[in-house]
């Protein structure tokens, strides 16, 4: 009884475990459903090759094609037309687009296709999304599908070129689960970007699959259909009429008023240019400027339409107002098929312009490339490519123009063997939809935390600093808190070789040091005089109290000796940092220091940062000018504020009063083997010197004047007296401002620095300042 009760419950069990394996089968041997999102011309052209790799395989794959952006927009074309044209079945279409063509617009068509999105992807329920490139609707699709919880799959990320598009492309990687790339520098890329090395494929770029076979085909009817003598929109249909076949009795009569003069292999251009949304104003100019080139060269010319970020219908306009759609050298046209595309650069004598397709794919026929302005800048390129960045003549195109024009050059495969297709099928067949969704990081190795260890508590974190001055070179290991803890000095050597020796000796020597007081060095901060790069940490130009001081790497030697980075910047700059970090600045917005030394120099702070100008020249404000016919300054110039208040023109002054015998009074001598200088002409005015009080007042009155203009330009709320004179001045100064300067700025403080060592500070504060996360 027992066992026939048992029968039907074992028989039952069997079949559902029958059921659960043939389930499990199925699920395992099903087809991988992928959608492709495509929103534009150029993305299509590289997704196109993947499409029909799907589509040829159908008992591995399902494909859903959707459609969105200006694919759908007849200014740009109806470019979806061509998608169903290759015969694929376009699943949805979606209009995303917000007329406007400014930044706005950009975002608002973000939010929209966010909004639509869902339904879409909803419905499809794809295993895994092709998304390419770094477009903003390309962002729209990733986002929509990570938080879905859709697998996505990201082509041609890991690439750097030059525009917010940089960014828009690495937020995708960081969205997406798979990503094919198309170089090994993309590869390292993508991988110093925490990627999981094991999903990411070095494929290559799918266009060249059907770029690397595409040039032997006939290409003359395709140049005479575009660029030919069918210069008017009659010309137009003729080309039509003869691809299609239609409208047959028509056709002989058109062609009997074709003119002779036809255009031939690499004897025409292509210009395709796009706004830079980072900078459109000055992108409009660039392409205004690079029509007027074109014009200037006089060869048959095909234009194509900008794409549709901000910025596009302002550079329409520009085609407009030249007639560019007009004049019978061009043919302006919003979009060519990406067959007749190819032919078209592989024979033109040159391409022009700021297109991705012109650094990529066009290498692959050695074609002329000029690429204007920073969109592609930091693309890698074959030889083929001029780069002319900064386009602000139309002389310097017109010359690129004469320079590339007919050439040639060999074929780059930088971006691809032709390949790239059949390794992403079977990177795809690869995917296991078992695996985790939840994407992993591989960070790189950290070392253990060592905070809790009581040594690394007590240890205080510091920087060297380094003051370069015209007589010595001083050392200093200084604190979080700005307290000096010790400081090292030694005279400043003539040449450059010892000088530089010396430097690192010094710095070696107290880097050992901080070990053994419990000091944590983070960085070296250099302070120097004369003209500073700060971010390549080059002395540009020295002063002349420094000798054999021009063209210096000084970031480089140091860094490599002592392992640690390297700031550097000029010495009025680095005063400006002490005080903003340690001294009377501290919390300020907006301040200005003067250094009042053997020189005259300074530092401004605006929106709490220092500001170095265009060529790191900004804060000379030594060499403010005070006077038309004052004396001579060592810059060259006559009547600077250094060639009156500086320690050097004191020391000038008190010279001829000493020459004179004018110089001393009772209670003051001066030692014969000791120099006259800026120290005994204060001593004589305290002690009732009237030429060297009215030298002093003189400088004073100079120093005010400097400072009235810099209230007048700058209008900061401080203005701090640094260095060993600015006590003796502070008085004049104030004076100056009350009489001279306009009453809605004699309100502002003028203070003297309480900073001792506002240069080793300065230069500490650039390390510092870093550890602590600030902007510099």
């Amino acid at each position: 009884m027992q066992v026939s009760q048992r029968l039907p419950e074992l028989y039952f069990k069997n079949l559902t475990k029958k059921k659960k394996q043939i389930m499990e089968k199925k699920e395992n041997n099903r087809k991988l459903r992928v959608c492709v999102a495509t929103c534009n011309r150029a993305d299509y052209s590289k997704l196109a090759p993947i499409m029909f790799g799907i589509k040829m395989e159908p008992e591995f794959f399902e494909l859903d094609v959707v459609v969105l952006g200006s694919h759908l927009i007849d200014d740009y074309g109806n470019t979806y037309r061509m998608i169903e044209q290759d015969d694929f079945d376009i699943n949805t279409r979606l209009h995303t687009i917000v007329r406007g063509e400014d930044e706005a617009a950009m975002v608002e068509s973000v939010g929209l296709a966010l909004v639509k999105l869902p339904d879409v992807l909803n419905r499809l329920k794809p295993d895994i999304m092709i998304v390419h490139g770094d477009r903003f609707d390309a962002l729209a699709l990733a986002t929509s599908a990570a938080l879905m919880n859709i697998r996505i799959l990201h082509i041609e990320g890991g690439e750097v070129s030059g525009t917010i598009d940089d960014s828009i492309r690495h937020a995708i990687t960081k969205l997406a689960h798979y990503h094919v790339c198309c170089t090994r520098s993309a590869e390292q890329h993508l991988i110093s970007m925490c990627e999981d090395h094991d999903r990411i494929l070095l494929a290559g770029c799918p266009s060249y699959d059907k770029l690397l076979s595409a040039k032997n085909k006939d290409y003359m009817s395709i140049i005479r259909m575009w660029l030919g003598v069918y210069q008017t929109s009659f010309g137009l249909l003729v080309a039509f009429v003869r691809k299609f076949g239609c409208l047959l009795e028509y056709s002989d009569k058109i062609m009997n008023v074709e003119s002779s003069d036809d255009v031939k292999s690499k004897d025409y251009i292509v210009a395709l240019q796009h706004p830079v949304t980072t900078d459109i104003k000055h992108s409009i100019k660039m392409f205004e400027l690079t029509l007027d080139a074109l014009i200037s060269f006089n060869k048959r010319t095909l234009v194509l339409f900008p794409n549709i970020d901000a910025g596009s219908k302002e550079m329409v306009r520009v085609m407009r107002k030249k007639g560019i759609e007009h004049h019978p050298n061009f043919r302006a046209v919003k979009h060519v098929p990406f067959d007749q595309f190819i032919q078209l650069v592989a024979h033109a004598g040159c391409m022009i312009g700021n297109s991705s397709c012109g650094v990529r794919e066009v290498g692959a026929f050695g074609t002329p490339v000029i690429n204007l302005g920073t969109r592609q800048i930091g693309r890698e390129t074959g030889e083929n490519v001029l780069h002319v960045r900064d386009a602000d003549t139309q002389d310097k195109i017109l010359q690129a123009l004469h320079l590339q024009f007919g050439k040639q050059y060999p074929c780059s495969k930088i971006y691809g063997d032709g390949n790239a297709v059949p390794r992403i099928l079977k990177f795809l067949k690869s995917i296991d939809l078992q695996e985790p969704l939840q994407k992993k990081f591989c960070f790189p190795p950290v070392k253990d935390n060592i905070s809790q260890d009581i040594d690394h508590i007590l240890e205080t974190l510091s920087a060297l600093a380094v003051d370069l001055g015209g007589t010595n070179l001083r050392v200093a290991i200084v604190s979080m808190k700005g307290e000096i803890v010790k400081k090292y000095t030694q005279f400043n050597p003539k040449t450059y070789e010892e000088r530089i020796n010396l430097i690192l000796q010094m710095c070696v020597e107290a880097a050992a040091e901080a070990v053994k007081l419990n000091c944590r060095i983070l960085g070296v901060g250099i302070s120097t005089g004369g003209r500073v790069n700060p971010r390549e940490g080059i002395v540009l130009r020295s002063t002349k109290l420094i000798q054999e001081w021009n063209s210096v790497d000084l970031r480089t030697p140091l860094s490599d000796t002592l392992h640690l980075p390297v700031w550097v910047d000029n010495d009025g700059n680095c005063a400006a940092l002490a005080e903003r970090k340690f001294g009377q600045g501290k919390g300020l917005e907006n301040f200005v220091t003067l250094i009042t030394g053997t020189g005259i120099g300074g530092g401004i702070i605006h929106q709490h940062e220092l500001i170095h100008g265009s060529s790191f020249c900004a804060a000379e404000l030594g060499h403010i000018v005070v006077s038309l016919d004052g004396p001579d300054c060592s810059c060259g110039s006559h009547g600077c504020i250094e060639a009156y208040a500086s320690g050097m023109a004191l020391q000038r002054e008190a010279k001829k009063l000493h020459d004179e015998d004018q110089l001393l009074v009772e209670g003051m001598s001066v030692p014969k083997d000791e120099a006259v200088g800026a120290l005994h002409l204060i001593q004589a005015a305290k002690l009732g010197n009237a030429k060297a009080q009215s030298i002093l007042r003189t400088a004073g009155t100079a120093l005010g004047l400097g400072v009235v203009n810099i209230l007048h330009t700058m209008n900061p709320s401080l203005v701090i007296l640094s260095g060993v004179l600015a006590s003796h001045y502070i008085h004049t100064v104030k004076d100056v401002i009350r009489q001279q300067a306009l009453s809605s700025v004699q309100d502002v403080d003028v203070v003297v620095s309480d900073l001792v060592e506002p240069a080793l500070l300065g230069a500490a504060s650039m390390v510092l300042d870093y550890t602590t996360r600030r902007i510099y």
